[in-house]
């Protein structure tokens, strides 16, 4: 189970940055405004204003995105079980993006949010959602 919890963080970490960094670029932004503004928690709001890449705000955002994948790596290779079967892969991976979009903003102080509201709307934002969670379940899958 080690072995696929490592693998849906970094795979699911991949999917949901290489989203940030499109999706920003998309929209006529700086590619690292897409990672920065997860930084707002340390470093304030304005981290999504910062249009390049840095230690300070890329590096601090795109940590938190890794540490924030393996806290719901965790849960998702807990509720898959030691060997799930095709409909509960599918159920549990379908869930698992609502439930974290759930959690990270209604459940979450605003000042520990992923901070994706400041640059992205909420379509943009269930995008990067859904490719975190086919990353993961790619990572899952891979890792059988």
């Amino acid at each position: 189970m080690r072995t696929r919890l490592f693998a849906s963080t970094l795979i699911g970490s991949l999917t949901c940055n290489a989203a940030l960094l499109a999706l920003a670029c998309k929209r006529g932004l700086s590619a690292a405004q897409g990672v920065n503004c997860t930084a707002h928690w340390l470093v304030g709001p304005k981290a999504a204003d910062i249009r390049d890449f840095d230690l300070k705000h890329s590096g601090t955002g795109i940590a938190t995105n890794i540490a924030a994948l393996l806290f719901w790596s965790v849960f998702y290779d807990l509720a898959l079980g030691r060997k799930p079967g095709r409909i509960r892969a599918v159920l549990v991976t379908l869930a698992l993006g609502p439930v974290a979009a759930l959690a990270d903003y209604k459940a979450t102080p605003k000042r520990f949010t992923p901070g994706w509201e400041l640059v992205f709307s909420k379509k943009e934002m269930g995008l990067v959602y859904a490719a975190m969670v086919a990353g993961m379940a790619l990572g899952a899958r891979r890792a059988r």
